[in-house]
């Protein structure tokens, strides 16, 4: 997939290949390690999202300010929901977020999104909220931290 290529990620440093590979070879390794996948009638891959157990006291690597009462209870960090070009605007991202977060036992769900990607006016649109934001490396952009509470009656991925 080349989403990473377009922008507003322009196929930054983040997302070289090699360094992509090994971060995400990491993170599959991680607790409550989740992946759920879209795909088109013909079995094409539209899409997939993932993530992990963010336990209690752990909070986003890099330049950043941890929000305290975030950073004391249980959280599902989303690293990535991506889409082919041709399944966006159609609501796979809003399932895959759905069935991704649907069974979670953490309080709170948690991303990082860029403010110029066309993914952050979706979140906000689902009731994703920005508690502040990161710069996960030096040579990666500041992204909004995004935050959705998954237990509390009325709330859920797709509110």
């Amino acid at each position: 997939m080349d989403i990473r290529t377009e922008p507003p990620y322009n196929a930054g440093p983040l997302y070289q290949r090699q360094r992509y590979t090994d971060r995400t070879s990491k993170q599959v390794a991680s607790e409550g390690f989740a992946l759920v996948s879209a795909r088109d009638r013909a079995g094409a891959l539209a899409g997939f999202a993932f993530g992990f157990r963010m336990p209690a006291g752990r909070w986003w690597g890099g330049n950043t300010t941890p929000v305290a009462e975030l950073v004391d209870v249980d959280k599902f960090a989303v690293i990535e929901l991506n889409l082919r070009k041709e399944y966006r605007g159609k609501g796979y991202g809003r399932k895959l977020l759905e069935e991704l977060l649907a069974a979670r036992p953490e309080q709170w769900a948690m991303l990082l999104s860029l403010p110029a990607a066309p993914a952050h006016a979706m979140y906000e649109h689902l009731g994703w909220e920005v508690v502040g934001t990161v710069q996960p490396a030096p040579d990666a952009e500041v992204a909004d931290v995004m935050v959705l509470p998954l237990h509390v009656e009325g709330a859920s991925a797709g509110a």
